[in-house]
């Protein structure tokens, strides 16, 4: 995952209230950079995952 991709999830990230607003701030950021989501590995979903919710913690709580 670029870096670019990285900011965008963490920028998205930080306005998440809810987990569902989470999967949003992947999803957006990916479709944002025109990336298209069949090449995406499982590997680098679960990092973005990550990455948005470290971002999300330090942003605010996130609610289940």
């Amino acid at each position: 995952m670029n870096e670019q991709i990285k900011q965008a999830i963490r920028q998205r990230a930080l306005r998440a209230k809810t987990n569902d607003d989470l999967v949003r701030a992947i999803f957006e950021s990916y479709r944002a950079r025109q990336v298209d989501l069949r090449k995406i590995s499982l590997e680098e979903m679960k990092d973005a995952l990550v990455e948005a919710a470290r971002a999300a913690r330090t942003g605010g709580e996130v609610a289940a």
